[in-house]
């Protein structure tokens, strides 16, 4: 980064002479000003491009007047820029009443000195943004180097083609060796077609390999269904490894006050799929062959909130149908000593007056690690974290039990924090987060809270705390939606993830420093929470 400084000064007159040329002419001297007597030249025009208009539920940006001092935070010096002709730049000039051009072209600039440029990349020969800052009376300068992808040459070349396995092959697949429990440590298998579906699979399983793509592996649980497996997620077996063929026994129940155990011993693990409907839970093991036994339909204990459970084989699969008494409010799979245990989880007594009173919810201050920075340098952690604060004290007062994922500004294992939820039996995760954007989208229209959710039964929650985050936070409602994230993924309980606002928006990053701000997103979140459980209480009439 090449940083200079221009100041406006005073220019130093000279002597100028003009002669009239001609017959009789006459020759009058041209008044001389000395240094001391020099007209100042004007100050240069300070052209100031307006500033988009914040919602009026954001709290008003206090001014800075401070010295000018250009500072990027994105893109990094250097950074590659991954997007075809437009993208962002944002950061800080020092002082709120400054012009800014980028690339000669006018860039707002809000009263804490922030900005936030959409502009054409520069040219993939010259990587530059030239960026100048203005007051009038002060003037500074950066030149602020990236690089630019080049465009291709000739014909692009086809992405990777699935190499079919010569031979039969066969891969064990590897969990985190972070994790202890196999309740805890899952493969994630993608399907090759893309989309948001994933089956989460056991370290250890062993699944027959048809192919490979890059270091990906392309297995197959039987022979209905493909998936897709990382490299680093997977090891291949020698030739001619000798495979256990998958065998279930008959089932066996056990009941308590919260949940009710199903057991399914078998004679290795399996790959299997959890299919969600509204108060219906199938699993799918896969290449598996049932007992003969207990094909029919068995009623469980009238205290159990299952109504009845059926399995039945289809094709290459065990399918196990649990019909619910209600709406699914938590499940968990776990593997133990030869036996595949699928607990499914009873929804908590709630009272519709105080529908959060006595319950555990997981608070999740999102990040560190990582974590997006806005113009100004708020670190996303930091403010996740007062947020955070602020709903523990909330739940608090209404008799919540709150179990916070981390109090500090040491980092957390991403995957842990749905783990401690777990084993804490929360009755709801919340993971709190600010957004950012991807290179390439223009973030003068991207803009709102939206909420996060990847299972069927955490649906209504994330839909619920949407609701009441928007009419809390004013800003545009981008809705509830399914996405696989690390923080969405639990099952033994309702779990989302909310990104209240844009970080990187200069006025939102600035609204997030404010007690006030974030008070608001709070109350947010936990109106959301209340609202869900008094009409899950609904359901328990």
């Amino acid at each position: 980064m090449i940083t200079t400084r221009l100041y406006s000064g005073f220019f130093i007159g000279a002597a100028l002479i003009l002669s009239a040329c001609g017959p009789g002419a006459a020759t009058a001297p041209i008044p001389v000003l000395s240094p001391a007597t020099a007209a100042p030249a004007p100050p240069p025009v300070v052209e100031k491009a307006p500033v988009p208009e914040s919602s009026p539920a954001l709290p008003p940006i206090p001014l800075e007047t401070g010295p000018l001092a250009i500072k990027v935070v994105y893109p990094d010096t250097g950074q590659l820029i991954q997007s075809k002709d437009s993208n962002f730049i944002f950061g800080s000039v020092g002082n709120g009443e400054a012009g800014l051009t980028i690339n000669g072209i006018l860039t707002p600039v809000w009263p804490n000195g922030s900005f936030m440029g959409w502009l054409p990349n520069p040219p993939a020969d010259n990587p530059v943004y030239e960026i100048i800052a203005t007051t009038g009376a002060d003037t500074a300068r950066v030149t602020h180097r990236v690089k630019i992808a080049a465009p291709p040459v000739g014909p692009v070349a086809p992405p990777d083609t699935i190499i079919p396995m010569t031979g039969e092959r066969y891969a064990q697949l590897i969990g985190p060796a972070t994790y202890q429990s196999d309740t805890d440590r899952v493969v994630t298998g993608y399907a090759p077609a893309g989309g948001v579906e994933r089956w989460f699979l056991l370290p250890n399983t062993v699944l027959k390999v048809v192919g490979t793509k890059g270091t990906d592996a392309y297995v197959m649980p039987d022979s209905t269904q493909t998936l897709r497996i990382e490299k680093a997620e997977y090891k291949l077996l020698d030739s001619g490894t000798k495979v256990t063929s998958l065998r279930s026994s008959a089932f066996t129940m056990k009941n308590s006050p919260e949940w009710t155990d199903f057991v399914i011993p078998l004679t290795a693990r399996p790959a299997y799929l959890v299919a969600e409907s509204a108060s219906t839970l199938r699993v799918i093991l896969y290449g598996t062959r049932a007992s003969r036994r207990q094909q029919g339909p068995v009623k469980p204990a009238t205290s159990s909130y299952v109504t009845s459970v059926t399995a039945v084989t289809v094709g290459p699969q065990v399918q196990y149908t649990f019909a619910l008494k209600g709406p699914i409010y938590g499940y968990q799979p776990i593997w133990e000593e030869g036996k595949l245990t699928f607990r499914i989880r009873k929804p908590p007594v709630i009272a519709q007056a105080s529908p959060l009173m006595g319950l555990t919810i997981a608070v999740d201050p999102g990040h560190p690690p990582i974590g997006a920075t806005g113009p100004t340098g708020l670190w996303e952690p930091v403010p996740t974290l007062d947020v955070g604060f602020k709903v523990r004290e909330l739940l608090q007062a209404k008799g919540v039990n709150v179990l916070m994922t981390r109090t500090t500004a040491d980092p957390v294992d991403l995957n842990l924090r749905g783990t401690m939820a777990r084993r804490g039996n929360a009755n709801a995760l919340v993971s709190i987060h600010l957004n950012a954007l991807p290179d390439g989208i223009n973030p003068f229209r991207a803009q709102g809270t939206e909420t996060y959710h990847y299972h069927l039964h955490s649906g209504p929650l994330a839909e619920s705390v949407q609701k009441t985050a928007v009419a809390n936070l004013g800003l545009p409602d981008n809705g509830a939606k399914r996405r696989n994230l690390a923080l969405a993924r639990p099952t033994w309980m309702p779990a989302i993830l909310v990104e209240g606002a844009f970080i990187m928006m200069p006025d939102q990053e600035a609204a997030m420093r404010t007690p006030e701000y974030q008070e608001k997103y709070a109350k947010g979140i936990v109106d959301g929470l209340e609202n869900y459980f008094r009409a899950l209480a609904a359901t328990q009439r």
